[in-house]
């Protein structure tokens, strides 16, 4: 975002900005985000998985008070939990910072792989906003990749998570995964402003960063625009 942008989101790799001595943490190349409001200062963390703590730090220092958190899906490489024999810390470890923000149909499984009880988040309806200071985070559900997956979306900014990276698409092999919804949540992100800045889940792409222009012209997944197109590239009907 420009200095003039009300809202701020800076983007924070695993591995690289935090985490440095995690032994997991570099290869999964997640993405956290700070996002905060220009004016008040106050921020929200979002996926704060692998150095939660670290990431507040990262806040606090550059004059941000961290006012709660955002999931934007419940895997444990985003939020915390139990992965790969690696107890992986996340929101969990910074709960009291404030609300978790998330969808419904995500909670079952955010409480299940963190241990947080139903009352630690903030339940958001697609289309709902985030309040942010004196700013407003827009809601988008995208499920495909997970059932409540939600996409932030404000200062002409969009934070995809795991449905829409640099040149690609999230997994649709998953527990949970519907490839259809992928499509649908994919043709929705088309359609955002092609200035909006796509700040991805994961370094997957030759950039860190695009823009929902650049993704309509360069990632094959965006380019699909019929079910039957998206049929024949996944290699036959995923339904």
């Amino acid at each position: 975002m420009t200095a003039e942008s009300p809202v701020i989101v800076k983007q924070l790799l695993a591995g690289r900005d935090h985490a440095l001595s995690h032994p997991v943490a570099g290869q999964m190349m997640n993405f956290a985000y700070l996002v905060g409001c220009a004016k008040t200062q106050d921020c929200l963390l979002v996926d704060p998985t692998w150095d939660p703590e670290g990431l507040v730090e990262i806040a606090e220092s550059q004059g941000f008070k961290v006012v709660g958190c955002i999931a934007t899906h419940g895997h444990p490489d985003h939020v915390g939990g139990a992965m790969m024999g690696f107890e992986v810390p996340g929101i969990r470890e910074i709960a009291d910072r404030g609300p978790i923000h998330a969808h419904p149909a995500e909670l079952e499984t955010l409480c299940e792989g963190t241990g947080l009880a139903a009352d630690a988040f903030q339940l958001h309806e697609d289309g709902e906003t985030i309040e942010l200071g004196e700013q407003q985070l827009d809601v988008l559900l995208c499920p495909g990749h997970t059932p409540g997956h939600i996409v932030v979306v404000g200062g002409g900014s969009a934070i995809t998570g795991d449905v829409l990276f640099v040149g690609a698409c999230g997994r649709i092999d998953l527990p949970g995964s519907d490839p259809r919804a992928m499509f649908d949540s994919l043709q929705r992100l088309a359609k955002l402003p092609g200035e909006t800045m796509v700040y991805p889940g994961h370094h997957y792409g030759g950039a860190m960063t695009s823009t929902i222009e650049n993704e309509r012209k360069t990632n094959p997944y965006l380019q699909i625009s019929t079910v039957e197109e998206w049929t024949r590239m996944m290699g036959g009907s995923p339904w």
